[in-house]
């Protein structure tokens, strides 16, 4: 009887951190499945600030343009990073997805900054998956 008791605490547990990621990582899957699936306008990114690098690159200002010109924004920086070795006025290839401020590139050392939210999610669901279904199987029947 203990182990069904600690079996069920288990599963307790299982649908609550199941839960708890999932809060965390819904409402930055939108933005994951757009920078990770390239759903976003392409163009130039102009660095308009002086660089900064430690374990990445980054500028805190630059200018976006969509390739087809409709588009430009100011004061937007690169989420992902930026490769090493660029100056102030150089350009590199980046995409727009639509986030407050923030435009993405491909060539940054830091990968997709959203990624951990893909893990957290799959994890959150598989968790709560397994939790209701171990508390489903083990019920009590009259």
């Amino acid at each position: 009887m203990a182990d069904d008791d600690q079996y069920g605490t288990h599963a307790a547990i299982a649908v609550v951190i199941g839960i708890v990621l999932l809060a965390i990582s819904l409402p930055a899957l939108p933005k994951a499945f757009k920078v990770s699936l390239d759903l976003g306008t392409p163009g130039t990114y102009v660095v308009s600030s002086q660089i900064e690098c430690s374990a990445r690159c980054y500028s805190r200002s630059g200018t976006f343009t969509s390739d087809d010109g409709k588009t430009t924004r100011s004061g937007v920086h690169i989420r992902n990073g930026l490769p090493r070795g660029l100056k102030e006025g150089t350009s590199v290839r980046a995409f727009d997805i639509g986030a407050r401020d923030e435009v993405f590139t491909h060539e940054g050392q830091a990968g997709y900054p959203y990624g951990l939210f893909f893990i957290l999610g799959i994890v959150g669901a598989a968790a709560l998956v397994l939790g209701v279904d171990h508390a489903w199987r083990n019920r009590k029947r009259p």
